[in-house]
């Protein structure tokens, strides 16, 4: 099992608290949001994990690494071009291959129920 995580976007309505930091690095509890979905992600028993990265990549990928942190392996595709969520999923199509896997956004940080696609 394969997961992609969606963490591009600026957080445009986020005015001064996304001016520096991507949306998905925002600190809830102490930790970023997305590393919040993250560790749902591994709970569920995924350990394969594709992040779509595109404002202010370099913060989320130097944060996360290869992800051996979460004892996971964690790849990086990033959209130069902020051409909306229908977009981003391509950037993992490599990576996803014709398996069964889960895609989240990175900006939300809630209880949800994990689904396959």
């Amino acid at each position: 099992m394969k997961a992609v995580i969606l963490a591009a976007g600026k957080g445009t309505r986020m005015k001064e608290l996304t001016n520096e930091l991507p949306k998905p690095m925002l600190k809830v509890q102490g930790k970023p949001i997305l590393e919040h979905i993250l560790q749902g992600i591994l709970a569920a028993g995924i350990r394969e994990i594709f992040i779509v990265t595109g404002f202010r990549a370099d913060v989320i990928e130097s944060y996360f690494g290869d992800g051996s942190k979460w004892q996971a392996r964690i790849a990086y595709g990033r959209q130069v071009v902020q051409d909306g969520t229908g977009k981003a999923p391509e950037l993992a199509k490599d990576f996803v291959g014709q398996r069964r896997h889960h895609r989240d956004a990175g900006s939300g940080c809630h209880e949800r129920r994990i689904e396959f696609l």
